[in-house]
């Protein structure tokens, strides 16, 4: 347990442990073979270990409070890894800032490995409505904020980086965001504002996490409709990492 109603689930499955890059995800059906519930979930890939891997589950439906209940030794049906990947490998950048909102930080582990592996500079800034939702193992250079002022800074994470961009205090920055839909917008908003490079790592139902059920769209932008033709895209299968420029949070 993370933090209340916030659990880690590990499961043995070489394939997900070793072939899941940063930023792709999982879909899981709480018991295998049941056909209640019948839907899997969607779960960012938290962290691998040789052949075991895990995530965060927030237990807040019927689906999510089976899983966060599982037992050592019970069956999952987990397919994956699935989606792309957060781009962190190319543009141009020199330090990259995290920035998460509550459960959001499942995705960023992995991430933060990555990051540190090629060489360059991280800062983390993680953001909740209390500081017991906060699950802080394992993040780099933790800035911090609280809704309540019960840890860090008091107010939004997304406040507290714009006074950050406003001192200069990071390098030629590029913002990786996941958490709530309405943070991941102001963090876009933000980084238009002042010109900087942003991903947004987006989180949605979906029933099957392969494109066939279309169930998990997201807007593109005029600009991109007019050079691609889309409408719409598949956060399972053209994301769940985007350019903030490229989709309408």
């Amino acid at each position: 347990m993370l933090a209340p109603g916030l659990v880690t689930l590990r499961f043995h499955n070489p394939k997900v442990a070793r072939e899941t890059i940063a930023g792709q995800f999982v879909n899981v059906l709480p018991k295998a073979g049941a056909i209640d519930p019948m839907l899997r979930r969607p779960f960012s890939v938290y962290n691998t270990d040789g052949d075991e891997a895990e995530i965060i589950i927030q237990a807040h439906g019927r689906g999510t409070n089976i899983l966060a209940d599982t037992a050592e030794g019970e069956m999952l049906d987990v397919l994956g890894p699935l989606g792309n990947p957060w781009n962190y490998k190319s543009g141009d950048f020199k330090t990259a800032v995290l920035v998460i909102g509550g459960v959001g930080v499942a995705s960023m582990l992995l991430l933060t490995r990555a990051l540190v592996k090629e060489g360059l500079p991280v800062q983390s800034y993680y953001g909740a409505r209390t500081k017991d939702l906060l699950a802080l193992q394992d993040l780099t250079n933790l800035h911090v904020a609280t809704d309540d002022g019960s840890e860090g800074f008091h107010g939004s994470v997304i406040n507290m980086l714009r006074k950050d961009l406003e001192a200069r205090k990071i390098e030629q920055p590029k913002l990786f965001v996941c958490g709530p839909t309405g943070m991941m917008r102001a963090a876009a908003v933000l980084a238009a504002e002042y010109g900087i490079p942003c991903e947004v790592s987006l989180e949605t139902e979906m029933a099957c996490g392969i494109g066939i059920c279309q169930g998990c769209p997201v807007p593109t932008d005029d600009t991109t409709f007019q050079k691609t033709g889309k409408r719409f895209r598949l956060v399972c299968m053209d994301g769940p990492s985007f350019s903030a420029e490229t989709i309408t949070i």
